[in-house]
């Protein structure tokens, strides 16, 4: 079997959630205020004036509304049911933008130099004071209006932007489901599979067999992938089926009246694949069989392809019969890996009749499958 090329070791540094959410922030409040600085140089609201005083003043209130819907409003009170803390947060947000724009507005008209015609703009929004449009339902609904045309993209950013938290948070649980799950097909290769196999390398050192160093070799290779190297979402293809190779070995040491052979065809070079996705379907081929008195047939057959793996199993008991294969735990969750990391990729069928088992599985890789 060719060697698989190394993996790069090079380190790329990933940013952090609170980093990428900062960057995205701050592109957001770039394209904004673009945005406020054309709306207000348009042909029909022209000022002899630089108009950043009241870009600056729609700027801190999108960044205030921004933040009060997306870390605060929406996840922590409208959708937790909490509707009640939602309008009286509604509220609360207009009686701030109408004093955040009244106090804004005097400072500007006071402190900094800007055309008459600025000025009078600026006047106009509240010629009799804030609390005019606050003391009436029809202050309120105008007051309401003024706000969602001031400040609706925000609010649709807002709104989408939660949209990719929370789809990013899915995408962190689901491979925070996946390390588990690899977590726990990496402890099903400890207890008793282990410690049948140093049983075994003690009879054959008690007695100088020499197959024991073959033992060692195979195991420590064994451990040596399981610990190590199976931490990234993905391995090379050649990687895994030496592990493949090392199993069944210490396998035919455990059942040595049980007939097991394994071959790969087709050439393993650039495939990559994630890490112990095999490996379950084989290891409950054995479970049992140490009660089975009958003559035990196992033949594993691997096709791959540029792009394509198959692996074919077969077991044949005879009469005896051992428990259900496809309703082992670490068969499900080998199938809740594919559905996850090969979905639309992958075919699976396994069949059972009369002591017989087939495992046929089909998958699409790519030269380097990510």
């Amino acid at each position: 079997m060719p060697e698989a090329p190394p993996l790069s070791t090079s380190y790329r540094p990933r940013l952090s959630n609170g980093a990428i959410a900062g960057l995205m922030q701050v592109l957001l409040w770039v394209l904004l205020a673009a945005f406020y600085f054309a709306w207000n140089n348009r042909p029909n609201f022209n000022f002899t004036t630089p108009v950043w005083p009241l870009v600056l003043l729609e700027m801190g209130f999108a960044v205030l509304l921004f933040n009060s819907l997306v870390y605060l409003i929406i996840p922590r009170w409208l959708l937790r049911g909490r509707y009640v803390l939602a309008l009286a947060g509604g509220l609360l947000l207009l009686l701030t933008y109408q004093f955040w724009w009244y106090t804004g507005i005097q400072l500007i008209t006071a402190r900094l130099p800007v055309t008459s015609d600025l000025r009078v703009h600026l006047l106009d929004y509240y010629p009799e004071g804030p609390w005019k449009q606050l003391s009436s339902i029809t202050g309120l609904v105008d007051l309401s209006k003024e706000v969602l045309a001031t400040t609706l993209f925000p609010i649709l950013v807002s709104f989408l932007a939660y949209a990719l938290i929370v789809d990013r948070r899915r995408l962190a649980l689901e491979r925070n489901h996946l390390r588990l799950e690899l977590s726990y097909l990496k402890a099903q290769l400890n207890p008793q599979f282990l410690f049948s196999t140093l049983n075994q390398l003690h009879g054959l050192t008690r007695t100088r067999d020499h197959r024991a160093g073959d033992v060692v070799l195979h195991l420590a290779d064994l451990l040596r992938y399981t610990l190590y190297e199976t931490d990234a979402d993905r391995v090379p293809l050649a990687r895994e089926l030496e592990f493949l190779d090392d199993y069944l070995a210490l396998e035919r040491l455990r059942h040595p009246t049980a007939s097991i052979t394994h071959e790969v065809t087709g050439t393993a070079a650039w495939q990559q694949l994630a890490p112990l996705l095999l490996h379950p379907f084989y290891e409950r081929l054995f479970a049992g069989l140490e009660t089975v008195a009958a003559p035990v047939v196992i033949t594993s057959t691997v096709y791959v392809g540029a792009e394509e793996l198959t692996l074919v199993l077969t077991r044949e008991l005879g009469p005896t019969s051992l428990l259900p294969y496809s309703t082992e735990a670490a068969v499900l969750a080998a199938q809740r890996r594919l559905q996850l990391q090969y979905a639309g990729r992958h075919d699976l069928q396994l069949q059972e009749a009369s002591g017989t088992l087939r495992v046929h599985l089909r998958l699409q890789l790519t030269l380097h499958d990510g």
